[in-house]
């Protein structure tokens, strides 16, 4: 008798944030998305989705080295939604810093980044797991008393459109203690716009494993620490997206000021692997 069938709660009003998805690379442009964040109950759709993205906003980019351009909307198929804001003048560099300022709707969003020093890598080594399938392995030059961070991603040659994160694309050296990193590149789906971490590859392939006709473009990238802290805590939040009580009373790390999301300097080696 003290069963109620029918609860009411009373949600609070929801309060819409900019989300920020931005990088500079060496020697590429900057590129960031504006969106406007929405409820968790929200059905999304690719044309909700569309619906959230900003494209009014005044992005400008500020150098360390006193350099600074206001960014231009460009329409760029292979991401969705199909715009983004670029720099034209400045590109990437190494050891130096950088600053956004976002300006819309009255608001004003900032944050910063730096782009360390490239990674110091060995060698990058295919490795046989079967007569079909490989593992990718980077190893890099642990002889640094410094913490350094690392962020992997790959493009898969006639399946992929852009750089994606690779299965397990966060790592760093804090516990080699001097020697050498072995990092083992897995392999991961191209995200989709619906589902921006999925790695469920299409083939019927070993989760993590390459075919060996695969051509595979792999990145390492260096980040600085709270980059890393940033995209951890993001892959940490999808990691958990299915738990209703994994999110209670914790906030997403970020380090923009006024919104929500990431800013991220990425210092960058590139691979092309193929089997001969």
């Amino acid at each position: 008798m003290s069963c109620t069938k029918v609860i009411e709660i009373d949600l609070p009003d929801y309060e819409t944030k900019v989300v920020v998805d931005g990088w500079i690379e060496t020697n590429q442009p900057a590129h960031i998305f504006l969106t406007n964040s929405s409820p968790y109950f929200t059905d999304y759709d690719s044309a909700s989705i569309r619906n959230l993205f900003i494209n009014t906003a005044k992005v400008s980019l500020i150098c360390s080295d006193g350099n600074s351009e206001i960014l231009t909307l460009f329409k760029q198929d292979e991401f969705f939604p199909p715009f983004v804001y670029k720099s034209v003048e400045i590109i990437g560099e190494e050891n130096k810093s950088y600053q956004i300022i976002i300006e819309t709707n009255g608001e004003k969003i900032t944050a910063g980044t730096t782009i360390p020093s490239k990674p110091d890598m060995d060698k990058m080594e295919i490795e046989f797991v079967s007569d079909t399938t490989t593992t990718i392995n980077a190893f890099i030059n642990g002889n640094t008393e410094n913490s350094i961070y690392y962020y992997s991603e790959i493009f898969t040659q006639n399946f992929d459109t852009q750089y994606h994160p690779s299965q397990n694309p966060l790592f760093s050296n804090a516990r080699t203690n001097g020697e050498d990193l072995k990092h083992s590149v897995h392999r991961s789906n191209q995200p989709d716009p619906l589902n921006l971490f999925n790695i469920d590859d299409k083939r019927d392939l070993p989760r993590k494993e390459y075919h060996y006709t695969d051509s595979i473009k792999v990145k390492i990238s260096c980040i600085d620490e709270t980059s890393y802290k940033v995209l951890n805590a993001i892959y940490v939040d999808n990691f958990n997206n299915g738990n209703p009580f994994a999110l209670v009373n914790q906030k997403t790390e970020t380090n923009i000021v006024g919104g929500i999301g990431r800013w991220t300097g990425k210092a960058s080696r590139s691979y092309y692997m193929y089997i001969k």
